[in-house]
């Protein structure tokens, strides 16, 4: 009954597991573009490689982007601005003049005027005065008054066209025949002076220092109010007609027409030709046909995730049978290629601009180096399917992020992702640059902006950190930054450790030393292995005095239990351990080492001295830890660390023979209680792990071994 659960847990795995990898292809299809992809690759600046090439049909010779953007800049800088002119404003001010003019009369000259047209060329200076004042303003409003700030900054204003909506009548004046604030004061005072001059010989003195004083508390700039308003709604409207009205096109190749012959140079406007080619090939129905291109398409993706599965089956098993890890490296993929896809497909930034070197990043902080590798490989060529110019595409993506794999060891430190992303960027660089000086011949046609785009690229590569804590949450992750951060001594739970049990925190520094020293040796991830030796025995600080490191005063608590009661004691330091790192939060990996590092052994001292007193009970279930087994190298090197570190402190004598003596007995019994079969671990890895104990306890113990008491 147990083996045929089994076997239906193991089916509806692998159901699973194939379906992850069924509903990743669906993604994809789903979001790849469906149209026909043009079966030419070329570059400007080399040789056509095919063969000769003839339009298949009619097509227009569309603009380049900078053609366009060009275009768009002269429509914008010559653009028609529109204005709405306020009437309303012309008649207040003018009254409000009026009415201050006639005050400092009664003032000045003690008599008041009205304003009609009999006055108009009368021999009263005063009434010629408050004419031509009245004349000057009702000349501003009438060509109008504007605000400069209306009108875009950085050009030249002078010969700007401007449209001026007066009720039902629209007419167009240049900005230089408007005027300004300043404009609009300067003319009135201008106006004023010239009277003043004029009219010098002809007033009496009376009458000059009478309208002096006018002149003197007249301020033009309280009747001058702009009348011309900004109709933006309008403007805007009209500005987008004309852009969306543009041209797309100059010109347009015939059926039949030469583009380009074999060996022949991919130039400036061969290559524009080509380009529009390719577009109208595969926005049109020329290219193949939706159902044909869906069923390509299904093809390659499927062989793509087959090779994928293939690859975690047979290298990477640890991953294979792992759901969760196998769901963040399809995830990932996925997500890299639907990225890229909508990207192209809706025009939302350049391609450069993506930071595709994540997912190798990602990849490699989790997992290694070959893992990381195969991904980016393969994630290069299945966007390859999606972007234009595939090969170039190709080496611009690999050849940086095969440096920055091979290159990057870890990511511990803050430092070492800036770096890397600087390094990304120099070599985008190089690579950009030798392709632009390959194509174009010279450094003048080199488009510099992609440069900026590849830097925004290696900028966003500082994603990492956060990006790698999000799939950590989420998959159960453990990186090697939260590994040193859990390595802190001033982490709550090691802090707790030395202070409450200080003979067994110096234990498990002790022991993390010797499985950090041990993992270089045989291959692993060290922090993991230091990380889980120190908080390997954190379930003794719930009886720290009945373990032996921690009985400084000489007085041991067992010496008044029985056999059965001191090792249930023992033993449960493993389950209390595994509660107390559940409270604090700790990954699941830090537990397993909680879990494991007894394994599946006895408590020895106790279960012997319970065998002598009563060698014919089988009681080997009541002093067996729970386990389970060492489930990697990390649990089975800090496994081995443990049980040498605690039974080197009781030898009684300290040389070399009987150091070497406890690490071979220690070791071969635990492997002859097959703790280590679920792990990777090789005899020869076996071999240079016990070499390397003996070695680091000779020097731990070196003084009494060269200075016996």
């Amino acid at each position: 009954m147990e083996k045929r659960q089994r076997s239906l847990i193991n089916t509806w795995s692998s159901i699973f597991r194939i379906l992850i990898y069924v509903i990743a292809v669906l993604i994809i299809l789903y979001v790849l573009p469906k149209e026909g992809k043009f079966k030419y690759e070329y570059q400007k600046g080399s040789p056509w490689k095919h063969e000769n090439l003839i339009a298949p049909f009619d097509f227009a010779i569309y603009k380049s982007v900078d053609q366009l953007e060009d275009e768009k800049n002269t429509i914008i800088a010559d653009a028609m601005q529109y204005f709405n002119k306020d009437n309303k404003v012309q008649i207040e001010n003018m009254e409000r003049f009026l009415a201050t003019y006639n005050s400092l009369m009664k003032e000045y000259v003690g008599r008041t005027d009205t304003i009609n047209d009999t006055l108009i060329g009368t021999k009263d200076i005063y009434h010629n005065f408050r004419n031509t004042v009245y004349a000057s303003l009702n000349f501003v409003y009438t060509n109008g008054l504007i605000e400069t700030e209306s009108l875009a900054d950085g050009t030249d204003l002078k010969d700007r066209v401007i449209l001026i909506h007066d009720g039902d009548i629209t007419t167009q004046k240049r900005f230089s025949e408007v005027f300004t604030n300043k404009a609009a004061y300067l003319y009135v005072k201008n106006c004023i002076r010239a009277f003043m001059s004029e009219s010098a010989g002809k007033m009496s003195d009376t009458e000059f220092k009478n309208i002096e004083k006018i002149v003197e508390n007249l301020n033009p700039n309280q009747w001058l109010e702009q009348n011309l308003n900004y109709d933006e709604t309008t403007t805007q409207k009209v500005l987008n007609e004309t852009i969306n009205n543009m041209s797309l096109t100059r010109g347009i190749v015939q059926q039949g027409q030469r583009i380009i012959f074999q060996g022949e140079m991919v130039g400036d406007e061969e290559f524009r030709i080509l380009e529009s080619l390719r577009r109208e090939y595969e926005q049109s129905d020329h290219g193949a046909g939706y159902n044909y291109t869906f069923l390509g398409q299904s093809i390659v993706f499927i062989l793509f995730f087959a090779l994928i599965y293939m690859f975690l089956k047979t290298f990477r098993k640890e991953i294979f049978f792992q759901t969760k890890y196998s769901m963040l490296v399809l995830s990932l993929i996925t997500l890299v290629i639907v990225g890229m896809s909508l990207v192209i497909r809706y025009n939302l930034f350049s391609i450069w601009a993506v930071p595709f070197l994540l997912l190798a990043l990602i990849i490699k902080t989790f997992f290694d180096t070959r893992t990381a590798l195969f991904f980016h490989i393969m994630a290069c060529v299945a966007t390859g399917f999606v972007v234009p110019n595939s090969f170039e595409y190709f080496v611009m993506q690999f050849v940086p992020g095969y440096f920055m794999i091979i290159s990057l060891q870890q990511i511990n430190r803050r430092g070492l992702v800036f770096r890397t992303s600087f390094i990304c960027f120099v070599i985008y660089a190089l690579v950009y640059l030798s392709f632009e000086f390959m194509y174009n011949g010279n450094i003048d046609g080199t488009n510099w902006r992609t440069l900026i785009y590849l830097g925004i690229n290696s900028m966003l590569l500082l994603l990492a950190y956060p990006a790698i804590y999000l799939f950590e949450k989420v998959f159960g992750l453990l990186s090697d930054v939260t590994l040193v951060e859990l390595a802190d001594s001033n982490r709550p739970l090691l802090r707790r450790l030395a202070e409450e049990a200080p003979g067994t925190f110096a234990h498990c520094t002790q022991v993390a030393n010797l499985a950090e020293a041990a993992i270089f040796q045989v291959g692993g991830n060290p922090h993991l292995a230091r990380t889980g030796a120190l908080y390997h025995d954190i379930g003794k600080l719930t009886a720290p005095l009945y373990f032996t490191e921690n009985q400084v005063t000489g007085i041991n608590p067992h010496d008044k239990l029985d056999y059965l009661k001191s090792a249930e004691i023992i033993i449960n330091h493993v389950v209390k351990g595994v509660n107390i790192a559940k409270q604090y939060k700790l990954p699941t990996q830090i537990i397993d080492f909680i879990k494991t590092h007894h394994g599946t052994s006895k408590a020895g001292y106790f279960y012997k001295m319970y065998k002598n007193e009563h060698p014919d009970e089988d009681c080997d279930d009541k002093f067996t830890y729970p386990g389970p087994r060492p489930l990697n190298k990390e649990n089975a090197i800090v496994m081995m660390a443990d049980s040498i570190e605690a039974a080197s402190k009781s030898l009684k004598t300290y040389d070399t023979i009987t150091i070497s003596n406890l690490v071979d007995n220690i070791i071969n019994g635990q492997i002859a209680q097959k703790q280590f079969d679920n792990t990777n671990l090789t005899f020869r890895d076996i071999d240079k792990v016990k070499e390397l104990f003996k070695e680091k306890l000779i020097n731990i113990y070196h003084a009494r071994i060269e200075y016996p008491k």
